[in-house]
């Protein structure tokens, strides 16, 4: 049997993705910054500085140990679980890359988050499109399939929740947060792909992008 982190290892190297398009998100001002879904600690190494403080949650605990290799703080266990354990007012950017979507109630977290966040703190996530010209066009109107898949990708078996770029403005907006940007990510590379999507006269403009690209504050 696999152990949990080889498990999700297997899984498309999820949890040890460095995630260099999320780099530019991150504010250079943020000084404390929470990681929910941090894996082993491969994005926020990246964000790692003298001056600031390196917060990570992560439910798999074999994962979690070597996250604190290199965060200040890790709490292990499911964001709900250790919710109370994190310090209020505290955070100038929570991030969440690839990981509401693997949330029953997505939005109540989004809305617990509020009361982490600093002043001036932001929201950071990326949320795979349902929407993909990939998984539309292939998986369910070519195929007529909607099969889960182990190896990861939009159709993940751990995939609770599917977003679509207005379902992901309408989460956050719902919640109290307005948008510092939004936009996609990972563009398909396909001639194909890109035909189609031309040919659909702007009705598939948001489906070229594998995933999108969020940055909210609490609005006041």
């Amino acid at each position: 049997m696999l152990s949990q982190s080889d498990q999700l290892k297997s899984d498309g190297g999820y949890f040890y993705n460095p995630r260099p398009e999320m780099l530019k998100y991150i504010p250079d001002s943020a000084r404390s910054i929470l990681e929910v879904g941090c894996g082993e600690g491969s994005f926020v190494k990246t964000l790692k500085r003298k001056d600031r403080e390196i917060w990570g949650v992560e439910i798999y605990s074999e994962a979690a140990e070597k996250a604190k290799e290199v965060c200040d703080f890790v709490l292990t266990g499911s964001f709900d679980a250790v919710f109370e354990q994190l310090p209020e007012k505290h955070f100038d950017c929570v991030i969440f890359n690839d990981v509401l979507e693997h949330m029953y109630a997505p939005w109540d977290v989004i809305m617990q988050v509020k009361s982490l966040l600093s002043d001036n703190g932001v929201v950071v996530s990326s949320i795979p499109n349902f929407r993909y010209i990939s998984n539309l066009i292939l998986e369910i109107v070519w195929k007529g399939e909607f099969r889960y898949k182990p190896e990861g990708g939009i159709l993940d078996d751990t995939h609770i929740r599917f977003f679509t770029s207005k379902s992901i403005q309408r989460m956050y907006r719902e919640q109290g947060y307005e948008f510092v940007l939004h936009e996609g990510i990972k563009p398909c590379k396909s001639w194909k792909e890109k035909l189609f999507i031309f040919l659909s006269f702007g009705i598939l403009k948001d489906a070229r992008f594998k995933q999108f690209a969020t940055v909210a504050k609490v609005k006041k």
